[in-house]
């Protein structure tokens, strides 16, 4: 009796095109996985149900954990996304099935995303846009403005998460003439971009000392809610923060407190608790406040490099050999 053929499912539906594999993508996959998977690419979520059972691959946004118990055979699962928060669902999290994600496609995106944010509210160019809107000519508000218009130049950018993101955001500012502080969870050699690293513990120093402080960490059980009053409260103020992690990073109320109290100047702001933002958050209203709604990992590239990634992964996988971006599940990234 001749031996089943290993099955592969490609299953990536989403009303945007932009989130949708490019042109020719399939057929590399086919060509790539042809002498080891049969490739099946279901049209809707009837048609996954109806095929998961079996299958050992999957290129695929998630599992849901209504599906993981339909997944009896699935070894490994690789997403497009390059945060896996919302990916490891608990029967996920405890099952056999490896999980790789996309992380470090968007990385110089959200890198220059979040100097945009900085550069919004360090040169009053979000204030001019919202004058810009009343036809207002605000050039003597803005000369008297606290605080003032400043430089990036001299001034100290604090990462919280030196990873993909963070890196790439370090080459960037200093490019313009910043200080670069970073945090680490485990202590390890500075890389060039960075003038100083501290390891996890010493954070009051990063809090302390920054001009601007980014979050650029995922988000677990240990980062949720990691800014609250209390770091909050040891910034300076005309300090800013930006966060371009994930929402949950950030106490949302102490935040506000924060930016109506004065604690710290401005805060720019990608991500959020609840997406979409509720019309009722105070957040909407505050002019400290630069916010865009999680799309600073957004290009035109992401899913080809994504389904490049999985190309990558897939011929290592059929090798044996190590996966690239192995997400380490108990941990959550």
């Amino acid at each position: 009796m001749a031996a089943r053929q290993r099955r592969l499912i490609v299953y990536l539906p989403h009303r945007q095109p932009i989130w949708r594999l490019p042109e020719g993508y399939l057929e590399k996959i086919r060509r790539r996985a042809v002498k080891s998977f049969d490739l099946e690419v279901p049209m809707d979520e009837e048609a996954f149900l109806r095929i998961l059972p079996g299958a050992e691959a999957l290129f695929a946004w998630g599992l849901a954990r209504r599906h993981v118990d339909k997944a009896d055979a699935l070894r490994w699962l690789h997403t497009p996304l390059a945060g896996v928060d919302r990916v490891l669902n608990p029967e996920l999290t405890k099952s056999a099935i490896r999980v790789t994600s996309s992380r470090g496609v968007n990385s110089v995106a959200v890198a220059e995303h979040t100097l945009g944010l900085i550069l919004a509210l360090s040169r009053g160019i979000a204030d001019s846009v919202r004058a810009q809107d009343g036809k207002r000519w605000t050039q003597q508000d803005l000369y008297g403005r606290k605080p003032p218009l400043d430089e990036l130049h001299g001034k100290l950018l604090g990462i919280l998460g030196l990873g993909d993101i963070g890196r790439e955001l370090a080459v960037r500012a200093r490019a313009l003439g910043m200080q670069i502080w970073g945090l680490v969870r485990t202590a390890r050699a500075a890389p060039d971009c960075v003038d100083r690293l501290l390891a996890a513990g010493k954070e009051d120093a990063l809090l302390r000392a920054s001009d601007v402080l980014v979050l650029a960490l995922p988000l677990t059980k240990a980062t949720h809610g990691r800014m609250g009053e209390r770091p909050l409260r040891r910034r300076k103020h005309t300090a800013l923060l930006v966060n371009i992690g994930r929402g949950e990073l950030v106490q949302e109320s102490a935040l506000v407190r924060a930016l109506r109290e004065g604690w710290i100047a401005g805060a720019g702001l990608d991500v959020f608790a609840r997406e979409p933002l509720p019309p009722q958050s105070p957040l909407w209203s505050l002019p400290q406040v630069v916010m865009t709604p999680h799309v600073a990992g957004t290009h035109p590239h992401y899913m080809a490099r994504s389904a490049d990634l999985f190309l990558q992964n897939l011929k290592r996988y059929v090798a044996d050999g190590p996966l690239i971006n192995q997400v380490d599940k108990q941990a959550g990234y």
